[in-house]
């Protein structure tokens, strides 16, 4: 659904369907990724099974070290989005329908009241508490608005004053802040911040082997937890360092992650990047959960508090469809269109249920 959806405004968003190539080392892996191709052509993504021969000849650019890749997977109707651009055509949609942001404003605190129906006794959040955060001068914005995000309070020379909205419902969507919001309502929350850093690679296309071109590929995914895909005049790649503390951390750690992390993963796999250099990079938070899928549905024991967060890394791919599962959720009190069922927090509860997600970068 979300694809189709990015495919319709493919100019807006700079959608690049390019496909994505899925590179695989280990064997149980390889074949669990086989077995559910199965599903995802039933749904129409024509994921294709390639052998290393075949993968070297219509990925030229992956020369090196061949040998380790047992096959891939190549699913050609995935690719690459904007999501600044994504996310800028979801405002400006909801706000030819009325609907009325408050930017940089900060959640103090949550009302509730308890209700007792023939459903049992639930809660209702009757109001949240809002604080309006003071934009900061060009020099300092970035140290005050990081503080807010990593301590979860705004000081109070940065507050210019707080307000109560009144709600109907609330969906909790705060990604890696979902859990601060949660525990203002008593509720547990399983998902962890954890960073994510990426940088820009400039390589030197002169030194790149003949017939060798990086314009048209998509997302190139390595065994070793490597990606990287072209990104304007260069490339865009990045590692999930295995060991990495939880933690609100926005620090990038620069020119030294991407000579320890990034280039060697790039030089053994591809003679391409013998030379390339680093130019700049950023870091982020991923939302994590046990199970590396996100959660979406209501709250159990409210009668009016929904959620949709966490969705590890790969929020704008199924912003479309979750946003209409949850829409059906919310407008008729059940999953109509798109059913989510299967993401509601209930499912940690018991490790059966839990959806397991292993394509994960």
């Amino acid at each position: 659904m979300t694809l189709d959806f990015f495919l319709e405004h493919k100019a807006q968003f700079g959608f690049r369907d390019r496909g994505y190539l899925w590179l695989y080392a280990d064997a149980a892996l390889y074949a669990r990724a086989i077995e559910k191709r199965r599903l995802q052509n039933e749904y129409g993504l024509g994921v294709e099974v390639l052998d290393s021969v075949e993968v070297r000849k219509r990925f030229p650019i992956l020369d090196r070290s061949m040998h380790e890749i047992l096959g891939a997977t190549f699913s050609p109707r995935d690719g690459l989005v904007n999501p600044n651009a994504v996310r800028a055509w979801y405002r400006a949609e909801a706000e030819q329908l009325g609907v009325e942001f408050r930017n940089r404003h900060y959640i103090g605190g949550v009302e509730t009241e308890r209700m007792v129906g023939s459903a049992g006794s639930l809660r209702r959040v009757t109001a949240v508490q809002v604080i309006e955060v003071r934009r900061g001068s060009p020099d300092d914005e970035s140290g005050a608005v990081r503080e807010i995000l990593v301590t979860h309070r705004v000081p109070s020379e940065s507050a210019l004053g707080e307000a109560r909205i009144q709600c109907q419902a609330v969906v909790n969507c705060l990604g890696a802040w979902a859990p601060t919001f949660s525990a203002k309502v008593g509720v547990p929350d399983p998902t962890v911040p954890v960073r994510r850093q990426i940088c820009l690679v400039d390589v030197h296309r002169e030194d790149m082997a003949d017939g060798v071109s990086l314009d048209n590929l998509g997302m190139i995914v390595d065994p070793s937890g490597l990606y990287f895909h072209p990104e304007g005049p260069y490339v865009l790649a990045g590692y999930s360092i295995p060991d990495e503390v939880p933690g609100f951390d926005f620090d990038y750690d620069g020119a030294a992650f991407f000579e320890n992390q990034i280039w060697p993963r790039l030089a053994h796999r591809c003679s391409s990047f013998e030379r390339c250099g680093h130019v700049r990079g950023w870091s982020g938070l991923y939302a994590v959960t046990p199970d590396r899928s996100g959660i979406a549905g209501g709250v159990a024991g409210f009668s009016n508090l929904f959620e949709a967060h966490s969705f590890t890394g790969r929020g704008v791919m199924q912003s479309y469809g979750v946003g209409r599962g949850m829409a059906g959720l919310i407008a008729a009190g059940a999953f109509d269109e798109v059913d989510l069922s299967p993401l509601t927090r209930a499912r940690f509860e018991e490790a059966g249920r839990w959806v397991r997600e292993e394509l994960h970068i």
